[in-house]
């Protein structure tokens, strides 16, 4: 018994005199510039597969429920999460931060279940938010944009005999 206070007794401190030691250091290299910290906004906000899409640093990705596709030109899917934040909150959270990050809110609806749709020139964003009972659930889906021509938004040209395929 009394060796094992002595082991504890020591490791505390080997501990406590481990992390004087960094401390020290800090200050010996006081001419080198530590980064900015960022402000109490950006330090709760995280980035998962898309770096464009700011995600609350309460909400917990769902890896079961997400799926991402990915090649060298393109990143697409939907990215699901859970927590403990009120619907409306998120709401407010993306309404907010995604201008920030060049998204344009282009609809929404809100109350009872939250969909917002937004734009980049060459992808969309549609972002759904639904109460549950103990945690709110949030998906965020990520396409890309076929090209428009004049005003109507067009999807990729069919191949001719395929499209008389489809007719008959």
């Amino acid at each position: 018994m009394k060796n094992k206070l002595i082991l504890l007794s020591l490791l505390a401190l080997l501990i406590m005199g481990l992390g004087g030691c960094a401390t020290s250091q800090k200050k010996q290299g006081s001419d080198v510039q530590a980064p900015p910290s960022p402000s109490p906004e950006e330090a709760r906000n995280l980035y998962f597969d898309f770096d464009d899409i700011p995600i609350p640093s309460e909400m917990e990705l769902d890896s079961n429920e997400s799926i991402l596709f990915q090649s060298p030109e393109l990143k697409a899917g939907v990215v699901v999460f859970k927590g403990r934040v009120e619907a409306i909150s998120l709401f407010d959270f993306f309404l907010n931060n995604m201008p920030q990050e060049n998204w344009h809110l282009r609809s929404f609806f809100k109350y009872g279940r939250y969909i917002m749709v937004f734009e980049k020139p060459d992808k969309d964003c549609i972002i759904q938010i639904k109460d549950d009972t103990f945690k709110t659930g949030l998906q965020i889906w990520v396409t890309p944009r076929f090209p428009a021509q004049g005003d109507k938004m067009q999807g990729p040209a069919l191949n001719p005999d395929m499209e008389t395929d489809l007719v008959q």
